[in-house]
């Protein structure tokens, strides 16, 4: 398995736009067996800007955004179920 070259790009943007943040899985850790995680498409977050994800987190709404304009077609966070503490994001499959 590879990691999407258009998931990497966007990683790098997101980081080089400013935004500081601690990706905690790509591909592996325990999902569901159809997840995007175990095909190289999605990466998780725990940490944005100096702030742990939470729903008060003042910044994850936007940074999920700038994913989906980046390409990511599956994005997750707090209120979603599984996502109080990290957010998801994950590219199409090919």
């Amino acid at each position: 398995m590879r990691l999407d070259p258009l998931m990497l790009r966007a990683i790098k943007i997101l980081a080089k736009e400013g935004y500081r943040f601690r990706v905690t899985v790509l591909a592996g850790a325990s999902h569901s067996s159809k997840s995007r995680h175990y095909a190289g498409l999605a990466f998780d977050v725990d940490h944005l800007n100096g702030f742990k994800i939470s729903d008060s987190h003042p910044y994850w709404r936007r940074f999920l955004q700038r994913c989906r304009e980046l390409g990511a077609t599956e994005t997750l966070g707090p209120g979603d179920a599984g996502h109080s503490r990290h957010v998801h994001a994950a590219w199409p499959r090919r």
